[in-house]
C-alpha cells in the first residue's frame, strides 16, 4: 500500500513575517561584513613608493560611480595606438595626446551613455549579480577630465601597469583585442570586450586600484568605491 504524501505546509502570515525578518538579519550580517572589508581594504600598500624625478606621468579620474587611467598615447616605452586603433573611434583622433582607459560593467556601460539613462535595475545587476565586462577608451586629454589626479612613475613601473591593461582585453585568435562595433559615446571613443566579470567586490574603481598597486603606487589594498584609488595619490590637476 502506497504511503499517504506528507501534508503540505500553508502559507502563513507568520511564516511570511518570519522569513522577512531572517532575510533582513541576514542582509544586515552582510552589510556589516561588506563594511568591515571596505574599512580594512583602506589599508595603503606600496607605502615605500617615492615618485621619481623623471619617469611617466599618469592620471586618475573618478566621478560619483566610475573611475578611469589616463596615460600617455605614445612615448618612448610604449604606443597605445599600436594596441587600440585610433580608426575605432569615429572621428579623427591624432590631435589627442592621451588615451582615457576605463573597465567595467558591459550592460552599465552601454545602457547608460548620460545619467539620465541610469536605471535601477542596471545597477543593481551590475552590482549584485557577476556580469560580463568591457574596456571603454577615449582619446582625450587630461585637461578634459576636471580633478584627475596625477602621479609620476618609472618607465619599469609604467610598463607593469600597460601590461595589465593589456591583460584585462578579450583577444581573437590573431592575439587582436575585440572592438564592440557601432557603440560609442562620442566622436572619440570606443568599446572593446574585457576579460573578467564586474561585481559588488570587482569593481572599475578596484581595476584601477589594482592597477596601481601592480604599478608600486600607493593606492588602497581593496578600492572598488568611488574615489578610493586616489586616495593617497600626492596631488590633482588644477
Amino acid at each position: 500500500m502506497d504511503s499517504e504524501a506528507p501534508p503540505k505546509k500553508r502559507l502563513t502570515l507568520k511564516g511570511i513575517l518570519l522569513a522577512g525578518k531572517r532575510l533582513l538579519k541576514y542582509a544586515f550580517l552582510a552589510t556589516l561584513i561588506y563594511l568591515a572589508i571596505l574599512l580594512v581594504g583602506l589599508i595603503p600598500v606600496n607605502r615605500d613608493f617615492v615618485e621619481p624625478e623623471t619617469g611617466v606621468t599618469i592620471y586618475i579620474v573618478s566621478n560619483a560611480i566610475h573611475a578611469d587611467l589616463i596615460l600617455p598615447k605614445t612615448n618612448p616605452a610604449f604606443d597605445w595606438t599600436s594596441e587600440i586603433a585610433p580608426t575605432a573611434c569615429l572621428g579623427d583622433v591624432s590631435d589627442a595626446t592621451h588615451v582615457a582607459i576605463g573597465w567595467g560593467d558591459k550592460g552599465f556601460f552601454l545602457e547608460t551613455p548620460t545619467w539620465e539613462d541610469l536605471k535601477i535595475s542596471t545597477a543593481a545587476n551590475a552590482l549584485l549579480v557577476p556580469s560580463s565586462s568591457c574596456v571603454h577608451v577615449s582619446f582625450a586629454g587630461p585637461e578634459h577630465f576636471p580633478n584627475a589626479a596625477s602621479v609620476t612613475v618609472s618607465e619599469d613601473q609604467y610598463l607593469r601597469l600597460v601590461k595589465f591593461i593589456q591583460s584585462s582585453f578579450q583577444r581573437d585568435t590573431e592575439g587582436s583585442i575585440v572592438l564592440i562595433p557601432n557603440r560609442s559615446y562620442s566622436w572619440n571613443d570606443a568599446f572593446f570586450e574585457a576579460s573578467g566579470n564586474y561585481h559588488l567586490f570587482n569593481t572599475c574603481n578596484s581595476w584601477v586600484g589594482r592597477g596601481l598597486k601592480i604599478a608600486g603606487v600607493t593606492t588602497p589594498w581593496f578600492s572598488p568605491l568611488p574615489k578610493t584609488p586616489m586616495l593617497y595619490l600626492p596631488d590633482e590637476v588644477e
